[in-house]
């Protein structure tokens, strides 16, 4: 197998197809945006990161148009190297980069590193030591060990390094096993030297050294372990070292009278646990290093996400770690009245056999008590539905070798402890759990169904089984029957309940312990979509105004109890939270019980909130779209707080709120308020236009003008230019010309002459895509004429462009270029950047008509400056475009093939499915060109398909003839 494409496990490395060297990627601001990209693989890496890796200490005002031509010079280096980059995706506001396992060296090593471990569990030794030798050998040295060090990097850094370490002991342990002695000796003096505190560490070194026939050097070490476990920790060697030096020095083991077992009081392990393989590991290997001093470890998680479950698993795993004996206390945080750390101490000390008699009286004296019985012990101590790091912290020992995992619904960041939080199952590890219930034959009958029922219970292990146990416990039910009920939100929650268990009762215990402002916080998520959201608008929801409204507390305490989780911090810095949908579901059950007009208020402050802070963003968009919007509203206490880093960043706004902004649309239809549905789709329409979310646009739209009573007004008049801009943008001409008629009829009825003339420029661009460049002419005249008499400066930038457009086309170079001179001025004059960087678009024409291919390129790479400052990823993609064609046309073949890479793999990503199709045609003809026809039919199938799936016949044609030519 040859060695993975990327590599971040050392030096970051590259290698190219074309030859054993690494592939050049340029300064270090280039290799850190790759690196930042390899070390979350798939995901969604934003700006902002980025940018705070590149320039910690503050970023440059041009810092965004940089990243962004830092990733184009990376695709051309990936390109020209051989190394495939369809996997870098541009999105919104961010990138990803999708690496197949076997090209990733550090994906590699955790898939080389699953598969020691599965043949670890059926203990095959051989497999193991083969696995874990073939991930560690793809280590070069330190993670990313020659580029500056970034905190954005550091938890990845961390995990990495940790399984890098766990890998190495457990290799350690499977060598000495198969009696590789010899050789283990060196590798655990060197292990040692730098760790000599580790007690695992010793016992394999004793044990090596015997099993090679040392056995003067294994009671040596054994000596020498004594001597540094004394010196360094005052302690002597645990049980298991201690049995390991009592062998080599010929000792029988010591047998502990049957009366002085050590006691063990860990509930069954449940036989069908499933999955959480990574968090049992890590657990594991905190509770394992327990030795120098105690270990604590915290699994905090949301109500039915397995804590309990999880902690006496891992407690099972590692009893034979405590041979001094493991204890097991619930409690009771959730009961009405969790248990007193005085009672606790008193049945732990019984439980390590001290007398009645002798347990002292005060909670102080038995904490104390506890410590010295624990200091020279190895226990595991499991304390499960801890209420508070108070109730935990007199329990925890304080030096030896003991270890204290908690189970607790809470948070505990005042304990001295690793904290290891415990979301839903991922979905692999749910569906094997049902399938342990059900039975495997009938989860593999059940097909996508049980993905459906898995998606109704949200991932939740709790919700999982009761949801496995019904079906269990009705073998005639079908798994779509059952999936079918779980659709329905509003009876979800009845069908999760079986027997003792019920997902209602476990939020509801969670619930009726919130503080009040809490509770009116968790009610509102109920009232919110169910996605992300920012503090503020929980605010809103819930009603809180006033200075208070600011105040994080009640969102912290629901983050403390695992009611909400902070799924990312957004662009303007604020941070998001989500509530699991199961949760969600019962704060609405908890909303709906208010009255109708209490509850319809607090909605409508939720959309109206939406609406103000629309036309605030849209006030400062550095672009102005072509559309009639609402005059500036007063925004309520909770979003005026956002008001200033909101105008700073207006079209990041658009984009972290996007998905909540489309669901507010809908909810004001549902609360019978489409006046106000329309008011918000008509803002959107700007940012969708910019960022190419046409699935958005069409569908707010849509749904609005299907609500609003006839005969309309401004607001139906606005929307139906807006929708024939978007007709037109996708070539469905008979619709878009009608929408703009019928915009254009509207505005007039009610004198909107700016309206009007908007809807004008509409009609005159569909004449001029159809060829009637007179009538296109005419129109354009009569909207710049109109613009004219109101008084709108920047309809009079636009006009004047579109007039240049149809002298462009008729190539009357002359004729075009006083307007576009106007057309430049007018939009420079507004402060309209976007604008300009369209019209320097035309400019670019202008000249290469001219025979001046030279400037045109200038201007086109000025147009990409702009749209790259402003983060248009559309329009930059169209300019990107545009330079490649003109390069191709002046024979530049190389570097129109990387342009025109780069844009097919934005316009793939941003859905446009036209630009697809052209640039994947033009990418045809370039290969076609230079002789590459395999890769040539490639690009025309891509492109065929596109134009196929639009239903674009002629297009379609065209490009077949073109592929037909190639056979």
């Amino acid at each position: 197998m040859g060695e993975p494409v990327f590599g971040v496990l050392g030096p970051l490395r590259v290698r190219g197809h074309g030859g054993p060297g690494a592939v050049p990627l340029g300064g270090p601001k280039p290799r850190a945006v790759l690196a930042t990209l390899l070390l979350q693989p798939g995901s969604f890496v934003s700006l902002d990161v980025l940018t705070e890796v590149l320039w910690p200490g503050g970023a440059p005002r041009s810092a965004v148009a940089n990243v962004r031509t830092y990733v184009r010079g990376l695709r051309r280096a990936l390109a020209a190297a051989g190394v495939a980059t369809d996997g870098l995706r541009t999105l919104p506001a961010g990138y990803a980069l999708d690496v197949a396992p076997g090209d990733h060296d550090l994906l590699l090593f955790e898939q080389r590193l699953e598969l020691a471990r599965a043949a670890r569990d059926r203990g095959d030794d051989g497999a193991t030591l083969r696995g874990y030798e073939s991930a560690l050998a793809l280590w070069r040295g330190g993670v990313l060990q020659d580029l500056p060090s970034s905190v954005v990097w550091d938890p990845a850094l961390t995990r990495a390094e940790e399984l890098r370490s766990l890998a190495a002991d457990e290799c350690l342990q499977v060598r000495l096993r198969l009696g590789e002695y010899a050789p283990l000796v060196a590798d655990l003096r060197e292990r040692l030297a730098r760790d000599p505190l580790r007690e695992d560490l010793w016992q394999m070194l004793v044990r090596a050294l015997y099993g090679a026939g040392r056995a003067a050097d294994a009671r040596a070490a054994y000596a020498e372990a004594e001597r540094v476990l004394a010196a360094e920790l005052g302690v002597a060697p645990g049980a298991a070292l201690r049995a390991a030096g009592e062998e080599v020095n010929g000792y029988p083991a010591r047998r502990r009278p049957a009366s002085s077992a050590p006691v063990c009081q860990l509930p069954m392990d449940l036989p069908d646990f499933t999955g959480r393989d990574d968090e049992v590991a890590a657990l594991e290997g905190l509770l394992s290093s327990a030795g120098r001093r105690p270990v604590v470890a915290v699994v905090s998680g949301p109500p039915g996400s397995g804590k309990s479950t999880l902690v006496v698993r891992v407690a099972h795993r590692v009893r034979e770690l405590f041979p001094d004996g493991q204890l097991f206390v619930d409690l009771g945080g959730m009961s009405g009245k969790p248990r007193e750390a005085e009672d606790v101490l008193a049945e732990m000390l019984r439980a390590l056999g001290v007398i009645d008699n002798a347990i002292p009286a005060g909670p102080g004296e038995r904490a104390a008590l506890l410590r010295s019985r624990l200091a020279q012990r190895r226990v595991l101590i499991v304390l499960d539905d801890a209420a508070s790091g108070a109730q935990v912290r007199p329990l925890l020992p304080g030096t030896g070798g003991s270890a204290v995992l908690v189970g607790s619904r809470r948070r505990m960041p005042s304990l001295p402890a690793h904290s290891c939080p415990l979301g839903v199952m991922r979905r692999e590890e749910a569906r094997a759990l049902l399938g342990r219930i059900i039975g495997e034959e009938r989860l593999r009958a059940a097909g996508a169904d049980a993905d459906r029922v898995l998606a109704g219970c949200g991932l939740l292990p709790l919700a999982v089984r009761i949801a496995g146990a019904r079906l269990a416990n009705r073998p005639g039910w079908s798994v779509a029957a059952l999936a079918d009920f779980l659709h329905d939100e509003r009876g979800r929650l009845d069908q999760l309940r079986t027997g003792e268990l019920e997902v209602r009762a476990s939020a509801e215990l969670s619930y009726r312990h919130l503080p009040g402002r809490a509770a009116s916080a968790f009610r509102a998520f109920g009232e919110l979509p169910g996605e992300a959201v920012p503090g503020w608008l929980v605010a809103v929801a819930a009603g809180d105004t006033g200075a208070r409204a600011r105040a994080p507390e009640p969102l912290e305490t629901l983050l403390d109890e695992h009611l909400v989780e902070v799924t990312a911090t957004d662009p303007l810095g604020l941070q998001r939270y989500r509530m699991h949908d199961l949760l969600r579901i019962y704060a609405r059950e908890l909303a709906e019980a208010d009255a109708p007009p209490v509850r319809d208020a607090r909605r409508l402050q939720v959309v109206d909130a939406l609406i103000a802070l629309a036309r605030c963003a849209n006030g400062a968009m550095p672009t102005r779209f072509l559309g009639v919007l609402g005059e500036p509203m007063p925004l309520p206490e909770p979003a005026a707080g956002v008001a200033a880093a909101l105008r700073a960043r207006p079209v990041e706004w658009f984009e972290g709120e996007r998905r909540v902004l489309v669901a507010t649309v809908e909810a004001a239809l549902r609360l019978g308020r489409p006046s106000r549905a329309a008011d918000l789709a008509v803002e959107l329409a700007g940012f969708f236009d910019m960022r190419g979310y046409y699935g958005d646009w069409l569908r707010t739209h849509r749904l609005v003008l299907d609500a609003l009573p006839a005969p309309g007004d401004v607001r139906t008049a606005a929307l139906l230019r807006n929708l024939g801009q978007l007709h037109l943008y996708q070539d469905r001409y008979a619709e878009a010309r009608d929408s703009f008629d019928r915009s254009r009829a509207l505005f007039d009825a009610v004198g909107h002459r700016s309206g009007a003339a908007l809807a004008g420029l509409g009609t005159g661009s569909v004449l001029r895509e159809t060829g009637d460049t007179d009538g296109a002419m005419e129109a354009f005249a009569d909207a710049l004429r109109a613009f004219g008499e109101a008084g709108d400066r920047y309809g009079e930038a636009v006009a004047h462009n579109a007039i240049a457009s149809v002298w462009l086309e008729r190539r009357d170079a002359g004729a075009a270029a006083p307007w576009l001179a106007g057309a430049l001025a007018l939009s420079r004059e507004a402060g309209d950047r976007h604008r300009e960087a369209q019209v320097r678009r035309r400019i670019a024409v202008l000249h290469e008509l001219r025979g001046e291919p030279a400037v045109a390129r200038a201007e086109l790479e000025r147009a990409l400056e702009i749209f790259d400052e402003l983060a248009d990823t559309h329009c930059a993609a169209y300019v990107q475009q545009s330079i490649g064609e003109l390069c191709l046309r002046q024979g530049d073949a190389g570097q129109a093939s990387a342009l025109l890479v780069g844009a097919l793999a934005v316009q793939r990503q941003l859905g446009d499915r036209r630009a697809e199709a052209r640039v994947a045609c033009l990418l045809g003809e370039l290969h076609h060109a230079t002789g590459r026809e395999q890769t040539a039919r490639r690009y025309f199938h891509r492109s065929l398909s596109a134009w196929r799936r639009l239903d674009a016949r002629d297009q379609a044609e065209l490009v077949d003839a073109k592929l037909r030519a190639l056979r």
